[in-house]
């Protein structure tokens, strides 16, 4: 069998054998759970992805989602709230699915730069299963990653394409794949200077100006899809979120992480969702240095024609750039979701010369049996790691195991254990947050929740006083104007509660405790216009329209009243307040309320006693 057939037999089997890998090393994720992280802003909280109408259509193209431009992410979003509801099952399939047709691509690509199945194979293989990719696989908000790069890998097996045959219609797809890529995650605006590392794996000669022309639209389309970006990142306050470095301080810090995350690939141990700033020492500055070199490097080897490690140091340094916090967001200085697609350029050199030098001096299948070893290796630290993301709890214990001073990892672990209503384990963690970190916001905005929901208001109101000291965080704003209407302060509530909706206007919950701090004040017919546009943005929750209409009862708009009660035990036919109000609304009108009070009575709604002695005596 010559060198031909042997790579169109491999072909045959080592694509099913990639998709294969990829579920079973993932076999376990379909059956995780959400994690608050991200994933309520996204998914569970977030009525946007709740239609594919035009309006939902036009919000995800108008609208930033936690400080990201994203609308294409968005629409995958609704399409699977379309198939499988709330259940987290079908976002988590479908991300598999994703990683799986990316696996498969890259495959492809790979081939047509490198001419060898094997070595395509193996690059196929590590971007499948390495522990770094659990992050962006396994993570429902981390969509954008793997849709994104989806469309970014397809995008470059098109352009291997179009530089062999140079076919207009075959640049147009490549620059359709492009946009898609950047409208799924705008990190992909990196692709058209990723397409010249391509160009050096290829040959291409730089001077030609056709190749540098024929990026040129995808090229302004990258800087208008980054402005965006920019700005949906100030938009969420993202930008300058860490306290800011100096410029020197920048650039070690960005040194660091260029050579850590190498290191996280080659070695991949203590690997975290969060990494935290760490402190500023002689590593930095010799991890900068490494980094210089590196970057050198890839000019000497181009000069010297190792045109696979020039390209892989492009590609690396092209796509992992623009996360080095050269422009500070977000709290943390790595993140293991930020190798997706910049791996590439670490996995085609390492597997081209393992089969160039270890073919060459030891026996030819001796690359093949050594990779498949560190395959084997690699995907069982996958499957392991993936067990963080099955619950929250796991989620963020692991963080905290790794990284114990991390107040953000801290809080949020109390933050799960709050939400489980074990306040008693929650305590500790989220006091030792705001011990490492007074001014972190989120954590006394934590503390001050946890007090709420223990009852005590005082220690409620301070926290919470201190959180929006440091920043109004809008949560932490109702979270007080939810604390203040309770306690009989209507107008202190509703300051609050009108910053809330000058940041979030589509707030429904927002406008309902609005529309209940007017009720307190006597605003009746201000409350109602409160309570219908709880009701425009909502998702139909029973308790908006029963305060709305117990409101038309106060204003003597009794079948308006009458409608929305009905509405309410249409809804849900055991709310006996539902039933107890229907009737007084019927009483007023002049109709039989005995029926509707008999009911609440029956259901256990304590003033139907005395409404039916006095209304109904026959009951």
């Amino acid at each position: 069998m010559n060198a031909l057939q042997q790579q169109k037999t491999a072909a045959v089997w080592q694509m099913p054998i990639l998709l294969v890998a990829v579920v079973l090393v993932y076999i376990n994720i379909p059956q995780a759970a959400f994690i608050s992280w991200d994933d309520a802003d996204y998914v569970t909280n977030n009525p946007d992805i709740h239609g594919f109408t035009w309006a939902h259509i036009s919000k995800w193209f108008s609208s930033f989602y936690i400080g990201n431009y994203h609308p294409l992410t968005m629409a995958s979003f609704a399409l699977d709230y379309k198939i499988g509801g709330a259940s987290p099952q079908t976002y988590h399939i479908t991300n598999l699915v994703l990683h799986g047709a990316t696996t498969c691509l890259l495959y492809a690509f790979v081939n047509n730069i490198q001419g060898n199945r094997w070595v395509a194979f193996f690059v196929a293989m590590l971007f499948a299963i390495h522990p770094v990719q659990t992050e962006s696989v396994s993570w429902v908000a981390e969509r954008k990653n793997v849709l994104s790069g989806f469309f970014f890998v397809w995008a470059m097996y098109l352009y291997t394409r179009y530089a062999g045959e140079e076919k207009k219609i075959t640049m147009l797809w490549v620059t359709l794949l492009g946009i898609a890529a950047m409208l799924s995650k705008a990190t992909a605006v990196a692709l058209p200077v990723s397409l010249l590392a391509v160009d050096v794996w290829l040959h291409r000669p730089f001077k030609q100006w056709k190749l540098w022309v024929e990026k040129l639209p995808l090229l302004l389309i990258a800087f208008a899809i980054g402005m965006v970006a920019i700005k949906a990142q100030a938009a969420g306050e993202f930008l300058n979120s860490h306290p800011a470095n100096s410029i020197t301080e920048t650039i070690a810090f960005a040194g660091y992480a260029y050579v850590q995350y190498i290191i996280q690939l080659i070695v991949p141990v203590k690997l975290s969702v969060l990494y935290p700033y760490p402190e500023l020492t002689a590593l930095q500055w010799v991890y900068t240095l490494i980094a210089v070199c590196i970057v050198a490097l890839a000019v000497v080897a181009y000069r010297r024609q190792w045109y696979v490690l020039s390209g892989g140091i492009v590609f690396y340094t092209v796509n992992i750039a623009l996360v080095l916090q050269f422009v500070q967001f977000g709290d943390v200085l790595r993140a293991d979701r930020y190798l997706y697609i910049a791996c590439i350029g670490v996995w085609i050199p390492v597997v081209q010369y393992t089969f160039d030098w270890l073919g060459l001096k030891l026996k030819e299948y001796t690359p093949v049996v050594l990779l498949s070893i560190a395959s084997i290796a690699l995907a069982a630290l996958t499957y392991q790691r993936n067990d963080i993301w099955l619950s929250e709890l796991a989620f963020w214990k692991a963080i905290t195991n790794t990284f114990p001073n991390a107040a953000i990892a801290q809080s949020s672990l109390g933050g799960v254990y709050m939400k489980q209503g074990d306040y008693a384990s929650a305590q500790p963690y989220i006091d030792e947050a705001v011990r490492l970190d007074a001014g972190s916001y989120k954590a006394w905005y934590n503390k001050g929740v946890l007090h709420l929901r223990k009852g005590e208001l005082a220690q409620a109101a301070e926290a919470l006083d201190k959180c929006i000291a440091i920043h109004e965080y809008p949560k932490a704003l109702f979270s007080r104007a939810l604390l203040h209407q309770q306690t009989g302060h209507p107008l202190q509530a509703l300051a609050d509660i009108e910053k809330v909706l000058s940041a979030e206007p589509n707030n429904a919950r927002a406008h309902f405790i609005k529309a209940n701090c007017l009720v307190q004040n006597g605003n009746y017919e201000t409350a109602i216009a409160s309570y219908n546009k709880a009701i425009t943005y909502g998702d139909g929750d029973p308790l908006f329209y029963l305060k709305r209409g117990e409101a038309h009862v106060q204003t003597r708009a009794f079948e308006a009243a009458i409608h929305d009660f009905s509405l309410v035990i249409e809804k849900k036919a055991d709310n006996g307040e539902a039933w107890y109000w229907r009737g007084i609304a019927k009483q007023l009108a002049g109709q039989m309320p005995c029926h509707d009070l008999n009911k609440a009575r029956n259901l256990g709604y304590k003033d139907a006693e005395q409404a039916l002695v006095k209304f109904c005596n026959s009951y």
